[in-house]
């Protein structure tokens, strides 16, 4: 296959050598717009030109100067040809272009299709992320049974309700068996306080019944010491007799005094008993808040944390799903050529032959069917193409 001419594109620096005069030796740019200047010549069209095409024109426009025109152009070396590749590539970017360049070596040297994958490190990423989005969803469920049985605990309820959950559930069933051993342990500490306060009860009524016995005897103590008063005093008793009848009432007083102690010893044994039972009571109230507030800071801090780890393996999910998809849709080439200061789109294919200067646009189509292999050059330009070429063009340029 024959490589066809180059044509002069804009940028290109054309060298001029004229035997006839150094006035018009120099070099000449090919402006944006196509055209080159010259001394005498004035402004010639140069875009789509050959070398020896615009030699011609410049020799024509000089034939009324001189009779015998010694003229050579040269194309600069510096500026070498280049294609652009815009879209759906790894790399986009100005790249040089080579004889024979088609579509699919454009799309090599621009590092091949832009695929969104997950890479190789996000894969493992994806995993341990996986990983704390089931150890945060199982450590949340363990949470909300602890926080049921809290609940029950604090309201003196026996059972446990949580929502969203089942009685056979096994985390469920473990803190069951959590709510039953510290019930029974509650129920007991209740007992033992209601059997000391029946043991208090009975030595209490014991003590106030020796109390009462002691009070009735006294009196009958008194009754026979004032008898005995009234027959020492006619005569008819010993005084002794009289002083039995004090020291007995004198033990029996003592025995008032040391009953009257013992209950006010019993009645401190119960007020400190009682106070110990809601000491213990109050202990465990506030342990249970202790723990009910740590498990509710616990929840809040792990559905945080749980929250960041799904919406990151959402953004997991949608990469793989994009490039899953991606890589399903086919792949519409088009190139952008600029010919006669028009650009035109055209459709290609990968076999599609390039031309210095044209843009080759990647894009994944959501339309199915074969891109035709040949290039269709009676394509008419689009405002996308013309915006698209102009921008390739302009950074060239810089």
């Amino acid at each position: 296959m024959a490589q066809s001419p180059y044509t002069l594109q804009p940028g290109d620096t054309v060298q001029v050598w004229m035997a006839q005069t150094e006035d018009l030796r120099g070099d000449g740019v090919v402006a944006p717009d196509g055209g080159i200047s010259f001394p005498l010549a004035g402004h010639l069209r140069a875009e789509g030109l050959t070398l020896l095409e615009l030699e011609a024109a410049l020799r024509d426009r000089l034939q009324p100067y001189f009779k015998d025109i010694d003229l050579t152009l040269m194309l600069r070396p510096g500026r070498e040809p280049i294609i652009y590749v815009v879209g759906e590539v790894t790399t986009p970017g100005a790249y040089p272009y080579r004889s024979h360049m088609t579509v699919l070596h454009a799309l090599t040297v621009a590092g091949g299709l832009y695929r969104a994958a997950v890479l190789p490190a996000d894969q493992d990423r994806s995993v341990i992320v996986g990983r704390q989005v089931s150890n945060g969803a199982q450590r949340m469920r363990e949470l909300a049974a602890r926080e049921a049985r809290l609940m029950a605990e604090l309201e003196g309820r026996h059972t446990l309700s949580a929502p969203g959950t089942t009685a056979d559930d096994p985390l469920m069933a473990q803190e069951q068996m959590l709510l039953d051993a510290r019930s029974r342990s509650v129920a007991m500490l209740e007992q033992a306080q209601q059997q000391a306060d029946v043991l208090n009860q009975q030595s209490r009524a014991a003590l106030e019944e020796q109390v009462q016995a002691v009070t009735r005897r006294i009196e009958l103590a008194r009754d026979r010491l004032r008898s005995v008063s009234r027959l020492v005093e006619k005569g008819g008793a010993e005084s002794s007799q009289k002083n039995a009848h004090e020291a007995d009432i004198a033990e029996l007083e003592g025995q008032i005094s040391r009953l009257s102690a013992e209950m006010v010893v019993l009645e401190r044994a119960e007020i400190a008993d009682a106070a110990r039972y809601d000491a213990a009571r109050q202990e465990r109230q506030t342990q249970l808040l202790s723990e009910l507030q740590a498990v509710r800071r616990e929840q809040a801090e792990t559905a945080a944390r749980l929250s960041d780890s799904r919406r990151i393996m959402s953004i997991y999910g949608a990469s793989a799903a994009a490039a899953q998809e991606q890589e399903q849709l086919p792949i519409a080439y088009t190139i952008v050529r600029s010919r006669n200061g028009e650009a035109l789109e055209i459709e290609a294919a990968e076999t599609s032959a390039l031309q210095p200067n044209d843009l080759v646009r990647v894009s994944y189509s959501a339309q199915t069917g074969q891109i035709g292999a040949a290039v269709d050059e009676n394509q008419g330009p689009s405002a996308a193409a013309l915006a698209s070429a102009s921008v390739a063009t302009q950074e060239q340029d810089r």
